[in-house]
């Protein structure tokens, strides 16, 4: 198994608009993709480029939380997700799917205090 680099770190926003104004407008991060409802066109987040292939996942939350508590989950990139998978199996009988907007490779175990842990690969049919 081969971990690549950090991916993403996954967050959750009361505010699309807020997320824009700051990390686009302000510090100048790029959309690379927007996830959007196949049925609205609504879109529910966003995946920020910080520069030399590390990201920021943002999706809208509906949920009314506390505020600071905005974690989702964070992803590695890895070269081969299949020897990836079967390294971690013993952790979850996950199943390596594609991204549903952004059509990446993927899979999701929990480690020992229970955060999601994301694993992806990136291939010719992913989206960026």
């Amino acid at each position: 198994m081969t971990i690549k680099n950090l991916s993403h770190i996954s967050l959750s926003s009361k505010s699309l608009k807020k997320v824009k104004k700051f990390y686009v407008d302000i510090l100048k991060f790029k959309i690379v993709h927007e996830f959007k409802n196949d049925k609205t066109n609504e879109i529910y987040g966003f995946f920020l480029s910080s520069g030399r292939n590390t990201f920021l996942e943002f999706f809208i939350s509906k949920n009314k939380r506390k505020s600071g508590n905005v974690f989702r989950h964070l992803c590695f990139d890895v070269k081969n997700i299949k020897k990836t998978r079967k390294k971690l199996i013993f952790l979850s009988p996950s199943i390596i799917k594609r991204g549903k907007t952004d059509k990446i490779l993927q899979f999701f175990v929990k480690d020992f205090e229970n955060n999601l842990v994301e694993f992806h690969q990136r291939d010719k049919q992913s989206k960026f």
